[in-house]
Order: C-alpha cells, then sequence, then structure tokens
C-alpha cells in the first residue's frame, strides 16, 4: 500500500460518517491533493479494508455510485443499509448528504 493511499484511506475513515457520502474531488481537496481525484479513484478500487474503510461512502460529483470493486449493487446495497437512499445508480438527496 503507497502513503497516498494509506492518506484516502484513513481521511475516509475519519471524516465521513454512515449515512454520508463525499465525491472523489472532495476527498482529493481534502487530503490536500486537490487535482488527484483520478487516483483517489484508484485508490478505493485497491482498498484492501473494504468495509472498514468506506470506499462505497465516495462518489461521482454528479450523485452517480460510479465504479466499485465488489459491484455496483453491493456499493448500492452497503449505502442503503446506512440510510442513503438510491435511485437510478444516483444518491438521491446528493447536496444534502454529500461532504
Amino acid at each position: 500500500m503507497t502513503d497516498f493511499q494509506r492518506l484516502c484511506y484513513k481521511t475516509l475513515k475519519a471524516n465521513v460518517p454512515s449515512g454520508s457520502v463525499i465525491t472523489y474531488k472532495n476527498l482529493a481537496k481534502l487530503i490536500n491533493h486537490p487535482k488527484a481525484y483520478r487516483a483517489v479513484g484508484t485508490a478505493m478500487n485497491k482498498n484492501p479494508n473494504a468495509p472498514e474503510v468506506p470506499c462505497h461512502r465516495v462518489v461521482k460529483s454528479n450523485g452517480e455510485l460510479g465504479e466499485y470493486a465488489f459491484g455496483s449493487s453491493l456499493k448500492q446495497k452497503r449505502l442503503q443499509k446506512e440510510g442513503v437512499q438510491v435511485v437510478n445508480n444516483k444518491v438521491v438527496n446528493f447536496k444534502a448528504i454529500c461532504l
């Protein structure tokens, strides 16, 4: 695991509680690498500690779920279990729950 991946996972786990989501871009900003949102996506895809490190809470800037290493249906199920509503692969009330 790289230092960048560790930083992504630590920051995600510490700052995005159950019932919330964050965009790849906003997570990149949070770790002080604002242009590294694609690298954040790659880190989430390689997360060896899911769901303890909740990479399922990271979504696209338009509210769509985006990819998930374990399949989009499991990502949706994990979010819904946490109280996040998803319809047609998009987070409902996205702006209200997105950090």
